[in-house]
């Protein structure tokens, strides 16, 4: 059976056998169904238990017969309209991402941003700024460049080949710094390095003297929805810190793509 990291403290065991069941209906998935016998075998659950159990379930359209004169059992469509309801009730806001982004702030004393995909550009939706003299001068609701930005490679990584053939023949694309990518060839091998490696790093690339670090935040379907950098002076974002930075972006990415959803 599947395992969950939350243990209850006050388990009800009547309920806790209704999941068993469901959970099992979901890993053995046949147009036949799953018999009461199988169940029973499998789960250590007398048929009579079972039977009740199938029965409630039934009555919620969480389950179903496999047909009329059937004994075997499938799920229902009632779970899954109860499914559809969970990526409403899962989006990102405030409360949930910007404590993560002042601890990053806090902890590295850099500029942290997080931005979102809009019209072929990163829109940054938030920003954390340290309490330091020298630091990115990037502001919230700023449109940036997506190949020129570690937070813009995330989003090139979704695009198919043709679709990112097609985002730099119809893009004015020019150099903000000396390293700017510039070419479609050049971007393809730097968004296989990115997706090979988790995540993007921008090396002077919009601003001459700047680094950012950058790693998505994914929903259930895989998809980046979202971004989070760390952005600093090169003198300061040295290859030690570089490294920390990782492990704790993504701490704080894959938090926030599990609430969204995403299993890698």
């Amino acid at each position: 059976m599947e395992s969950f990291e939350h243990i209850p403290k006050y388990p009800v065991q009547t309920l806790a056998k209704a999941l068993d069941i469901l959970q099992y209906l979901k890993e053995n998935t046949s147009t036949e169904g799953v018999s009461i016998s199988e169940i029973s075998r499998a789960l250590s659950i007398g048929k009579s238990g079972v039977h009740r159990t199938l029965d409630t379930l039934m009555a919620y359209g969480f389950v179903e017969k496999a047909g009329a004169n059937s004994t075997s059992y499938l799920l229902g469509w009632g779970l899954f309209d109860a499914g559809n309801a969970v990526p409403k009730q899962h989006t990102l806001n405030g409360a949930n991402y910007i404590p993560q982004l002042e601890k990053l702030c806090n902890r590295f004393s850099e500029t942290v941003n997080m931005g979102v995909f809009n019209n072929y550009e990163t829109v940054i939706i938030c920003k954390i700024e340290p309490n330091i003299k020298l630091r990115t001068n990037t502001q919230v609701g700023e449109r940036e460049p997506l190949y020129a930005t570690a937070l813009g490679k995330l989003f090139l990584c979704d695009f198919t080949p043709e679709e990112l053939q097609g985002y730099f023949e119809n893009i004015e694309i020019s150099p903000f710094a000396a390293n700017t990518i510039t070419t479609y060839e050049k971007m393809k091998a730097e968004l296989a390095k990115i997706r090979h490696q988790g995540y993007a790093l921008d090396n002077e690339e919009y601003f001459d003297g700047m680094i950012c670090f950058a790693m998505p935040i994914k929903d259930f379907t895989g998809k980046t929805v979202s971004g989070i950098s760390v952005s600093g002076p090169s003198r300061r974002m040295t290859a030690e810190k570089l490294e920390n930075i990782k492990e704790s972006l993504s701490t704080v990415c894959a938090q926030l793509s599990s609430f969204l959803g995403y299993n890698n």
